[in-house]
């Protein structure tokens, strides 16, 4: 059953409720605060040894500044609204496996017999050992120099070897930069110092002597296509040249431009001898007759002009085609020529790596020197962790342990799960104390003797009009006190009036083993009437008001003699011989005996024993006896830890008890009486 540690509100308010929950839980803390603080030692102990055992980290950090730089006479503009690729793509590089590898091979770290020493963590022992040096200068181990570990040496075994180192470089870079500056901050991590701080550096070398060569590349391939390239328009150029001489000489042609040049001239020298001669023969004609002679001439050479013009014009009409193939021919060369020139002025330009990109222009601002200390493990925050970290678990176990335990541990408990009144309350004693069965007569005046009479004491006004005469004791099982109890009330009864302790319990009589009562013969086998009432009473030898009547012979058959007629003429007749009379009877859940005798009685009580017996116990116990009609008076916590919880948690009875325990020794008093 799950326990409400915080009550619902009262009529005094919810701070009331509050403080009320609040001391519950400090009362369940301090009840289990020996387990508590175990829990917590050994989870103390355990972050240290796991602070002292981790491989310790150090980081060497290196600070360096990267730009993007752009060729000289690019175009492009200031504003770059993708910047932040560049430098997410430099980060990358930085923590690439190729500038790693470059790193190896740059430290010759395949080489390096003394590499494994310094990766390989030491063992626990030797941790815990140099940590217990460091705090207290003495050393419990020798250092031990790092085996060293033979170099590989066949190709396989070094491939094998650098990708081991490969990784572990790649594994430990971590790169950062500012949102406001170009200031880059690499970090390496290592389990040795000197290594992380030399890793760190040589990174940073590795990523700047990649840039180098990457650009360099980029030139060489470059330069190696250009050339390329050039050869093939030098061949094609030739080639053109080649064919446009060919058709040259071929067709018996001068190149198209010359050839214009030349036809123009030509006709319009024809044309102008034609003109001439026209001429001739129009001044001609107008001073002589048609058949003059000189007219006749002149004809004959406007007639020679114009046909040696119209044969020019076919002639030139004739060689358009040719001329159309010629200007062809003549345009390939251009083009070809064109193609060559440009190719050959890109590459006599000095930088042509960078056309149209960007490339990193990085520099060192601060080197990467070893760290002092180690960044993992922070010591001091394992060990309170692990320290607060046992705190709670061993607060959460003493709760779950209060949840999961359902037995009786406090008087307020009793009256809240079973609802019935608490007459009070006997503290558990310790075991020097030999017959706690009688322990009343011991100090009349300390706290288990108080507690006693308190029982009496609520017994009694339980009933204020008709006190309680028989009582019947009784529990849910077995061993939960019910013979002390019985035993040492009737010895606080026996200081108001003559009273009679009757051992009831048939089956595992107890009474007769605590009491030297003198008489073998008991109340079996007076109610069998073997033997009178003055055999088998015997009055107790330290308490003069004290009878006792044992069980006597064991019958076979208890609870049938308890159920006789005889039996209960008995009880009527004893109540007139004596003034309280005390049964101690058997439990409730193995018997029925308290059944029948609860018939008979004035009360009854019901012991419940601390921290053993459960709620459902109680509750069956009490079910059972409601069953028969039998009431359940009140109930009585035994073997109540005072000293482990708040003794105002019982009642506060116990602190009268104290006090009168004080009071009893007081000097002063002691002198006066």
């Amino acid at each position: 059953m799950v326990k409400n540690w915080f009550a619902q509100p009262s009529a005094g308010g919810a701070s009331d409720s509050l403080a009320q929950g609040l001391g519950n839980l400090m009362q369940v803390v301090r009840e289990n605060r020996l387990m508590i603080v175990l829990i917590m030692l050994l989870a103390c102990i355990g972050g240290i040894v796991k602070a002292v055992s981790e491989t310790p980290v150090y980081q060497a950090s290196l600070t360096m500044s990267v730009e993007p730089s752009s060729l000289r006479n690019s175009s492009q503009a200031v504003f770059d609204p993708y910047a932040f690729r560049f430098y997410e793509t430099q980060y990358e590089l930085l923590k690439s496996r190729s500038v790693a590898e470059r790193v190896v091979n740059r430290l010759q770290l395949t080489e390096r017999d003394s590499i494994q020493g310094m990766l390989v963590p030491p063992g626990i022992v030797r941790s815990l050992a140099i940590e217990f040096k460091r705090l207290t200068g003495i050393e419990l181990l020798r250092a031990v120099e790092p085996p060293k570990v033979a170099v590989a040496k066949t190709p396989a075994q070094l491939a094998q070897r650098k990708a081991w180192l490969t990784a572990i470089v790649q594994g430990g870079v971590n790169v950062s930069g500012g949102d406001k500056t170009n200031l880059v901050e690499v970090t390496f991590q290592s389990t040795n110092p000197d290594f992380a701080a030399e890793v760190a550096n040589a990174l940073v070398d590795a990523y700047i002597e990649q840039g180098f060569d990457s650009q360099l590349n980029r030139t060489q391939q470059t330069s190696e296509w250009l050339s390329e390239r050039i050869v093939e328009l030098r061949a094609t150029l030739d080639e053109a040249q080649t064919d446009l001489q060919a058709f040259l000489v071929a067709e018996d042609m001068l190149d198209s431009s010359r050839s214009a040049q030349i036809t123009t001239t030509e006709l319009q020298t024809l044309n102008q001898e034609y003109l001439v001669a026209r001429a001739k023969l129009d001044d001609l004609a107008k001073r002589y007759g048609a058949r003059h002679p000189q007219i006749t001439a002149a004809r004959a050479e406007v007639a020679a002009a114009k046909s040696r013009l119209d044969s020019r014009s076919r002639r030139i009409s004739a060689s358009r085609a040719k001329e159309v193939e010629l200007n062809s021919l003549e345009r390939d060369v251009q083009v070809s020529q064109e193609l060559y020139e440009a190719f050959l002025a890109k590459f006599k330009e000095a930088d042509l790596s960078t056309t149209g990109t960007q490339v990193a222009s990085a520099r060192i601002i601060d080197k990467a020197l070893p760290p002092v200390l180690p960044i993992y493990p922070q010591k001091q925050r394992i060990v309170l962790a692990w320290t607060i970290g046992g705190l709670l678990f061993g607060v959460g176990l003493a709760f779950l342990r209060e949840q999961l335990d359902t037995t009786f541990k406090s008087g307020r408990v009793i009256e809240d799960k079973l609802g019935l009144p608490l007459f009070g309350i006997m503290q558990a004693m310790p075991s020097s104390v030999k017959a706690v069965e009688r322990h009343y007569l011991d100090n009349k005046r300390s706290v288990f003797s108080e507690a006693v009479n308190h029982i009496r004491t609520g017994v009694t006004y339980s009933n204020v009009d008709t006190p309680p005469k028989v009582i019947v004791i009784t529990s849910s099982v077995q061993s939960e006190g019910k013979t002390t109890v019985a035993s040492n009330l009737a010895l606080s009864y026996a200081q108001l009036g003559i009273t009679l302790l009757i051992d009831a319990d048939l089956r595992r009589p107890r009474i007769k083993h605590i009491v030297d009562a003198g008489h073998t013969r008991g109340l079996v086998d007076y109610v069998a009437g073997v033997v009178s009432l003055k055999e088998c009473v015997s009055q107790d030898k330290e308490e003069q008001n004290l009878y006792i009547l044992n069980s006597g012979t064991a019958p076979p058959n208890p609870l049938e003699l308890l159920a006789s007629e005889k039996f209960a003429n008995i009880v009527t007749a004893l109540r007139s011989k004596f003034n309280y009379i005390i049964i101690d009877t058997a439990p409730v859940l193995p018997a029925s005996d308290a059944v029948v005798l609860g018939q008979l009685c004035d009360a009854l009580l019901m012991v419940v024993q601390s921290d053993r017996t459960t709620h459902h116990m109680a509750r069956d116990a009490i079910k059972r006896l409601n069953a028969s009609k039998v009431a359940v008076d009140g109930l009585i916590l035994t073997q109540a830890n005072i000293k482990k919880g708040n003794p105002y948690q019982y009642g506060g009875y116990y602190g009268y008890g104290a006090y009168a325990y004080v009071e009893d020794n007081d000097p002063l008093k002691t002198k006066k009486s």
